[in-house]
């Protein structure tokens, strides 16, 4: 049951990532991330970076998160960068990348859905 959650979370994500891609405004790769983060110009709204992404850019997110920006949603895309590159239909690994403008699409609905629902599991796991 438990895997059968995760099969529909990764089938959801990325047929919104594709609507993203498709109809609304998206950076992709790390510098771009971190530029649209720390810049006024076009803002993320959405963080998302592979699973296997190298740990000093998941530490600059998350400073970015602990910090002002605490509207913008973090989630890590529950595999490699190469199949995030796949299912943006890109043809080289994506470590992150980030939403400005998402277009036709749910996809901050979905992801701060699932990011609040794996922080209450951490929270329920931990706090025991």
């Amino acid at each position: 049951m438990r895997k059968r959650k995760s099969s529909d979370e990764f089938s959801d994500v990325n047929r919104e990532l594709q609507r993203v891609i498709n109809s609304g405004k998206v950076r992709i790769g790390s510098r771009e991330v971190l530029k649209s983060l720390r810049g006024d110009e076009d803002r993320a709204k959405a963080v998302i970076h592979a699973s296997n992404c190298p740990e000093w850019i998941k530490d600059e997110f998350n400073k970015i998160a602990k910090g002002e920006n605490n509207n913008i949603i973090f989630y890590e895309y529950p595999a490699s960068s190469l199949e995030l590159g796949l299912a943006c239909r890109k043809p080289h690994p994506i470590a992150s990348l980030c939403i400005i403008d998402t277009g036709g699409s749910e996809i901050l609905r979905l992801l701060s859905y699932n990011v609040q629902s794996k922080e209450k599991i951490t929270k329920n796991v931990g706090g025991d």
